[in-house]
């Protein structure tokens, strides 16, 4: 079922996740790049990428999908819609080809990939049907699409945490801060399933996978994620000094008993969603 939302809510989407990205490059990088690089292998298996082919790597952040891709000798090219983060997978992977792009509005011929993957993007993206269509469009018939995305917060505990922090606060978001956009659609894998088969894929899958990521502290885990999640960051940043008090006690409580002799381990869990589109 579509469930898109208003023109200038789509606009003010983009630009808060373009904005945000932008602003948390380095640290995203730093703090959530290794857990997010945990779905790599399954979207390229998902993909069955072989060498030769030619790979893009949308909303390819910091670039680690894309270089992986080339490393196993596809012809990657990464794009992504803030300008910092392909400024810094430039830097990371100067030998592979990284732009800025639009998801809705992709610079390439009809056709002109033999494999599409998506990492982490579907609850950022305003249309993601219209999205989907357009990641399709520049797919070679015969050829597969790959996306990956989280699973409920109750089992993606990084997110989960904080999500739940701010749940038991009864916090409000800050204004400006986009309204009316789910971001957990499609960690319900009907809904994921549904967005695909309506695409006209064939062949499809939402396959689960499950890890855990462990940190040195509750502390090196609140910087990670304010330094990471833009809308979660924006909504934690715009409240008062007493409500941000409050909230941090309510995380350490929430996070207390993944402590572990080694750190915090947290569970990680996503959704690998994928399908071929007809000959």
């Amino acid at each position: 079922m579509t469930t898109e939302i208003s023109a200038e809510n789509a606009e003010r989407l983009r630009a808060f996740e373009r904005e945000g990205h932008d602003a948390l490059a380095k640290s995203y990088h730093s703090f959530f790049s290794p857990v997010t690089e945990l779905a790599i292998d399954p979207l390229l298996r998902a993909v069955r990428l072989a060498p030769g082919m030619c790979l893009l790597d949308v909303a390819t952040g910091p670039g680690s999908l894309a270089a992986e891709a080339a490393r196993r000798g596809a012809q990657a090219v990464g794009v992504d819609l803030a300008p910092k983060m392909v400024a810094l997978a430039r830097r990371l992977h100067p030998s592979v080809t990284f732009q800025e792009a639009d998801i809705e509005q992709l610079p390439f011929a009809a056709g002109a990939f033999d494999a599409v993957c998506c990492g982490f993007a579907l609850g950022h993206i305003p249309r993601p049907e219209a999205s989907l269509a357009e990641c399709m469009r520049v797919l070679e018939p015969g050829s597969r699409i790959a996306f990956s995305w989280w699973d409920d917060p109750s089992r993606q505990r990084i997110q989960g945490i904080f999500r739940e922090a701010l749940t038991d606060l009864r916090v409000a978001p800050p204004p400006g801060a986009p309204q009316g956009h789910n971001i957990f659609r499609f960690s319900d894998s009907a809904a994921f399933e549904g967005l695909l088969r309506d695409a006209g894929l064939t062949e499809i899958r939402v396959d689960d996978h499950k890890a855990v990521s462990t940190f040195a502290d509750a502390d090196t885990v609140w910087r990670g994620g304010l330094g990471s999640f833009v809308l979660t960051g924006a909504v934690i940043k715009g409240q008062d000094a007493e409500t941000q008090t409050a909230i941090r006690s309510a995380f350490d409580r929430l996070i207390r008993p993944y402590a572990t002799a080694d750190g915090v381990a947290l569970p990680v869990a996503f959704k690998i969603g994928s399908g071929r589109k007809p000959a």
